[in-house]
């Protein structure tokens, strides 16, 4: 589960983007920007269903309500290379923390994914695995990060962050985070719920390892953790319960996204 080397995102390391030889142990992770032309958004924007139609106009301002349509349109983009299928035919069912699902068809084996985005970096994370997160964050100042860490992490991972160098701290809480988020979503539970759940290596630069979970090492030992780097300045993890994954990282370039 732990010793993972960093996946990082060259443009050397495309995945080809389609069911065949995608078996059950490969998980890819996709890389996209989210600032796509008026011609793609408005391509993306004609496969969503009348649920996603219904969601993102909710949101209040324009610019989430273009990230959030160039999100999906992208997933759906990348999910029809894996099924077959026209991405405008995709239907998607939700869990109970609203984790969007593909349901299974008779003549393929199941899917399963999750999205995460920071700014207008776009991370897919695509296998057959059922139990998968992703997460990306900006590495950022964060005010008050130790106030949200004595709420959100547990007293080692806290303990572990203010060990570090001042300097290191934000990097190690924002990595924390992310990690603890990508375990999260793997389960398909709220936040707060599950936060406390996972217990996460925290430090920068050493290996991602879920040390944990609901206080046992051993039901850490069942899962996967690794650390993304998708870009400068972004930190990233995917969480898969399993051992033995082959992870593949892609970017898609904007040339694959002509309409």
């Amino acid at each position: 589960a732990g010793m993972i080397p960093p996946a990082t995102f060259g443009t050397d390391a495309q995945p080809a983007c389609v069911s065949r030889g995608f078996s059950e142990s490969d998980i890819h992770v996709w890389k996209s920007t989210l600032d796509v032309s008026d011609a793609q958004l408005q391509a993306f924007a004609r496969t969503l269903g009348p649920d996603e139609r219904e969601r993102i106009g909710r949101l209040r301002a324009e610019p989430d309500r273009i990230r959030a349509t160039a999100s999906r349109g992208l997933l759906r983009h990348i999910l029809a290379d894996y099924t077959g299928r026209q991405a405008a035919e995709l239907r998607f069912t939700y869990g109970q923390a609203g984790k969007p699902e593909l349901p299974g068809t008779a003549d393929s084996a199941r899917l399963y994914f999750n999205t995460a985005h920071s700014g207008d970096l776009l991370l897919v994370a695509v296998g057959r695995a059922p139990f998968l997160g992703v997460d990306v964050e900006r590495i950022r100042p964060v005010a008050r990060w130790d106030r949200v860490a004595r709420r959100a992490f547990s007293a080692a991972e806290l303990q572990r962050i203010e060990a570090l160098p001042e300097q290191s701290r934000e990097e190690a809480f924002i990595t924390c985070w992310t990690r603890k988020e990508a375990c999260v979503k793997a389960i398909g539970e709220g936040v707060w719920s599950a936060f406390s759940r996972f217990e996460v290596s925290v430090e920068p630069g050493e290996p991602a390892e879920i040390r944990s979970v609901d206080g046992e090492a051993a039901a850490g030992a069942d899962w996967s953790l690794y650390h993304l780097e998708p870009a400068p300045g972004f930190v990233g993890a995917l969480a898969v319960q399993g051992n033995g994954w082959r992870v593949r990282t892609g970017t898609l370039e904007s040339l694959e996204l002509e309409t």
